[in-house]
């Protein structure tokens, strides 16, 4: 943590950001599996024909979601990466460059958030009838 004090203070918040959004992504991640494991062993169940057909729709578009968030993991990992080399002096500060990067990396997680919290609201509507 010391070395990232060489680092200008935009670049300082791009590396607290993207560190913040790695850790939403790990959760991201376990939520994913235990919402999928849930349904699959024990709503898929209890649920009736039209909504099985709706659970799997949804088991698909999570699905997509974490094959997205493996894309987005890997650019917030090449970002770290970069920032870091910064603070010690390895790579040089293109605040242009990285200042793209950033956006771009926001505008991945933005989505990413958005489409999951689409897809965990119908999701949740469903569990919730199959427990009425």
């Amino acid at each position: 943590m010391e070395t990232l004090t060489k680092l200008s203070a935009r670049s300082l918040e791009y590396y607290i950001n993207a560190g913040r959004w790695e850790n939403e992504l790990d959760f991201f991640n376990l939520e994913v599996l235990f919402m999928t494991r849930l349904v699959e062993d024990h709503f898929l169940q209890l649920a009736g024909e039209d909504r099985v057909w709706k659970l799997t729709q949804l088991g698909s578009k999570l699905s997509d979601l974490m094959n997205e968030k493996h894309r987005v993991k890997e650019s917030l990992t090449h970002q770290l990466r970069d920032l870091e080399l910064m603070a010690q002096d390895l790579l040089n500060e293109i605040q242009e460059e990285l200042a793209g990067k950033q956006a771009h990396l926001e505008y991945q997680m933005m989505n990413l958030i958005h489409d999951y919290r689409a897809v965990k609201t119908e999701l949740y509507a469903i569990l919730e009838s199959c427990i009425e």
